[in-house]
């Protein structure tokens, strides 16, 4: 045997021991978003969270996180860029305050700013798959505290790193800082703090707020016998139900079918009209609830049971007449501002057919109807007053219901079997959140931070389930990036006067309650302040080569597509886009311009074309055919809004 060939056999024996090794070794678990741990510079426990992406927005004088005090504070981010393919990227950041970045164990930004744009680094080049990044931000003496993080490329200007990129691992100080909150959630979610009440501030937490469903006029809106399987099992008929079970022992379920028999005396008055459940009323039904994606948080009647949604196997048995049910979904916040339920703002036909739809598929599974008389309405009324129920529905009754101060959080709520306390269906790693919470948590709840606020309620109300899941709708992540707050908080509080898109067949719901809150959240989430700066002057020399470069003669004949004010499009090819003239009002600045730079970037689903290549546009007659001072002429066209002069048509 030769030397050589004796040499290459402890070469591969050695190879393979090292592959052996590194595949024994436990593959790194990546989490979407980023690790972020908050700090107050005047010291305090930190608190660690996830964020989605790698920016933030925190107005002068109000914390970073609930669990951290307002004032100075760092956030220290931690996490990995993971890559498809390695390519040179060139970092730059918006920012007031101080930002310190690491890419790969290198610091490759050291940079002060009081508001303005740092230079751009050197190009850096980032490996595919993972890229080690760590960067702490410290906040400035004065002022908002912002930072806003951009990657570029020679073939795409500044952008946000897109969320898909950034991962973290779990740690420990990430695993309490995540049940802190979920026990804070679960706590405002389930409205414990409308029974122990002591020692909660009054404002803070927008969730505090949180009604439940009105009292009064009940038995007009629901099926008492309904209502008493309710009241003596809610998880019984809804997994996911927040409201307890209040009664106990023997007597339980008479008690229950007392305090139906009392609710369903509580008559509105309200008229329903009557719905046809015929062949093609039934059939629109379907066609709508298949077209307003209602899917995505139901399931009908003999489908697999899913835990994120509610069934509707019961919305005969729940509603009793199909009338109620339609009142209901033209108007599902009308006895209940932060009901789940979305509003579509439907029309009476609409809603008729969906409640004959949900009727004609919905099975009768109910039980001998409620016997009444007096003595159970007074009996109902009494139990009404005393186990609590009115600490969170609105009737006007006295409460005659107190709870203890929370003490020892071994019993009461939050006992594995409850005595005679409140059943709420909490797990193992529920009750011990909440423990934890209640015990060193309390304290935030005076504060709101709006940022958190966005996060929790988007997933409450399965924001994602339609926002990049169905053709034409963008995804929920660039949002509280694109559109102004207040423009956000018109749309959800269901106030604009029309449909920015009437031909879209996908329609936005509004939540009402949720509004304001949800749109100043998702804004500082994203890096922008929650009120939006005004806009500079309109500058009429670029307003006016902005209108020339959306003309058909030496533009780029934006009007083919968009209508511009009363100016209807001139052609479309494949889709509509909307009225140039509602844009000012509508998109953040920043996103203007990274959005006429290269559409297809930011979403791939556009049809909308790119006009610029590498800083350059083919009208080179206009402005040099300079990208950037085309885009500003433009911005300055469209700020004019209802005010703009329409170009001329082709051929003029």
């Amino acid at each position: 045997m030769s030397r050589r060939f004796i040499q290459l056999l402890c070469f591969l024996a050695v190879a393979w021991s090292s592959v052996r090794l590194l595949a024994d070794e436990p593959k790194a678990v990546w989490l979407d978003g980023l690790a972020v741990t908050f700090q107050s510079q005047n010291g305090g426990p930190a608190d660690t969270t996830v964020r989605p992406h790698f920016m933030l927005y925190v107005p002068l004088g109000q914390a970073p996180t609930p669990f951290v005090a307002s004032g100075a504070f760092t956030a220290e981010w931690e996490g990995v860029i993971q890559l498809d393919l390695r390519d040179r990227f060139v970092f730059q950041a918006e920012l007031n305050g101080s930002l310190r970045l690491e890419l790969n164990g290198a610091v490759v930004m050291e940079a002060t700013s009081d508001g303005g744009t740092t230079g751009p680094t050197k190009r850096i080049r980032l490996n595919s798959r993972t890229n080690t990044l760590k960067a702490t931000y410290t906040s400035p003496p004065d002022g908002d505290a912002f930072f806003r993080l951009y990657w570029a490329t020679p073939d795409f200007a500044n952008e946000p790193i897109p969320p898909r990129f950034l991962k973290h691992a779990p740690n420990e100080r990430l695993a309490r800082g995540e049940a802190m909150r979920r026990g804070r959630q679960l706590a405002a979610g389930h409205r414990c703090f409308t029974c122990h009440a002591a020692g909660v501030p009054a404002h803070g937490m927008p969730e505090l707020a949180m009604d439940a469903p009105a009292l009064d006029g009940i038995g007009s809106r629901r099926d008492a016998d309904w209502m008493a399987q309710w009241i003596l099992n809610p998880a019984q008929l809804r997994p996911q139900a927040t409201m307890p079970a209040m009664l106990h022992g023997a007597t339980a379920e008479a008690d229950a079918r007392a305090i139906a028999v009392f609710l369903g005396s509580l008559k509105s008055g309200d008229f329903f009209p009557a719905v046809k459940v015929d062949v093609a009323t039934t059939k629109a039904g379907r066609d709508l609830f298949t077209q307003l994606n209602c899917g995505a948080c139901h399931t009908m009647a003999g489908d697999p049971a899913a835990a994120a949604k509610v069934a509707l196997g019961q919305v005969r048995w729940k509603f009793g007449q199909a009338g109620s049910l339609a009142a209901f979904m033209r108007n599902p916040q009308a006895h209940y501002r932060w009901n789940r339920m979305p509003d579509f703002d439907l029309k009476p036909d609409e809603a008729a057919a969906l409640a004959a739809h949900l009727f004609q598929s919905a099975g009768l599974a109910r039980r001998d109807s409620l016997a009444v008389d007096a003595a159970s309405i007074a009996k109902g009324r009494k139990l009404v007053q005393s186990t609590g129920c009115l600490n969170c529905h609105a009737l006007k009754l006295d409460n005659q219901f107190s709870a203890p101060s929370i003490a020892d959080l071994a019993k009461g709520c939050l006992a594995d079997k409850p005595a005679r306390a409140p059943r709420f269906v909490f797990s193992e790693p529920d009750r011990a959140a909440l423990r934890l919470f209640l015990r060193e948590g309390r304290a935030s709840l005076g504060q709101a931070s709006l940022a958190e606020f966005a996060l929790r309620q988007s997933a409450d109300l399965n924001c994602a389930n339609c926002h990049g899941q169905m053709a034409l709708i963008p995804p929920f992540d660039v949002l509280g990036g694109k559109l102004k707050p207040e423009w956000s908080g018109r749309i959800l509080r269901g106030s604009l006067a029309k449909r920015q898109r009437p031909w879209l067949t996908a329609r936005m719901p509004s939540f009402p309650a949720h509004a304001d809150g949800l749109a100043m959240g998702l804004a500082l989430l994203n890096g922008h302040p929650p009120v939006t700066p005004p806009d500079a002057p309109v500058d009429a020399g670029k307003a006016g080569i902005g209108r020339k470069l959306v003309s058909a003669n030496g533009g780029f004949f934006c009007f083919s597509c968009h209508g511009i004010g009363d100016l209807k499009p001139a052609q479309v090819f494949d889709a509509q886009g909307i009225n140039l003239a509602r844009i000012g009002d509508r998109l953040l600045p920043e996103y203007f311009r990274r959005w006429m730079r290269n559409p297809l970037r930011v979403d791939p689903q556009t049809k909308m074309p790119a006009y610029f290549h590498r800083g350059q546009s083919a009208l080179f007659d206009v402005l040099d055919g300079d990208a950037d001072r085309q885009i500003e002429a433009l911005y300055h066209y469209i700020l004019r809004d209802s005010g703009m002069i329409p170009p001329e048509a082709p051929g003029k």
